[in-house]
């Protein structure tokens, strides 16, 4: 029988007890665990070894949270990144999402809490096609603007731009569903599995995002239905 492959975290924890019992609590989940104790490490391990999913703490030395995630991003924009933190304040919530962040864990935290979270976001990352050459190519031609959604790329009037997961995952859904109204529910547990106010506040920051990466197709444009949802206009 063949063994099922492992996935691979990189834990970047400054506090030595929790940052070694989230690794034992993550083994015996059958995960492989990089356990790092501050953010320049985290960065080093990132850069030599292959992850599937990134849990940073916000406040470690060397490196804060959200300057390990920017460096990491500059590299993957696919990889999942959790933060942890015990700053539950939501501009820092809002800033961490705004890095491109998958998830966002408030300490103190549960260990079920923790490994449903573990388990949602690999779930939504396990549904982007690997980008290799055996991939089947599939691409969404809207107004001027053309989307690999096997490459997470688009080309807009001509010029190509890279998006993360979530932001072509938010993209496919509007187009498929163009000129209709989305309701925030329905985007909310399509992209990110449920739908609570952090999510919430999480959809209208990847909703900016969006806006940017098509904002020179003046064809087509996102509208903001309020109370309601987004809409995707197609001229």
């Amino acid at each position: 029988m063949t063994k099922a492959i492992q996935t691979h975290i990189l834990l970047a924890e400054d506090e030595t007890s929790l940052g070694f019992l989230m690794k034992e609590t993550l083994r015996l989940e059958d995960y492989s665990v990089r356990l790092c104790k501050d953010g320049e490490e985290g960065l080093n391990s990132f850069m030599n070894e292959r992850f599937d999913l990134c849990i940073f703490d916000v406040n470690m030395p060397k490196l804060s949270g959200f300057e390990l995630a920017k460096k990491v991003r500059e590299k993957d924009q696919h990889i999942p990144i959790i933060f942890l933190t015990a700053n539950s304040s939501e501009s820092d919530k809002l800033q961490g999402f705004s890095i491109g962040a998958d998830e966002y864990i408030t300490k103190p935290f549960s260990t079920p809490e923790l490994l449903a979270r573990i388990k949602a976001v690999l779930k939504r990352s396990s549904a982007r096609p690997e980008t290799d050459l055996a991939a089947k190519e599939e691409v969404i031609n809207i107004g001027n603007t053309s989307i690999d959604t096997v490459n997470n790329t688009l080309i807009v009037n001509g010029t190509q731009k890279k998006m993360s997961n979530t932001e072509a995952m938010l993209l496919k859904l509007l187009i498929v569903n163009k000129n209709a109204l989305l309701p925030r529910a329905n985007m909310l547990l399509h992209v990110w599995g449920r739908n609570d106010f952090y999510t919430a506040r999480n959809l209208d920051v990847y909703i900016n995002k969006v806006r940017k990466l098509i904002k020179e197709d003046e064809s087509i444009s996102i509208e903001n239905v309020h109370g309601s949802g987004f809409k995707l206009i197609a001229s």
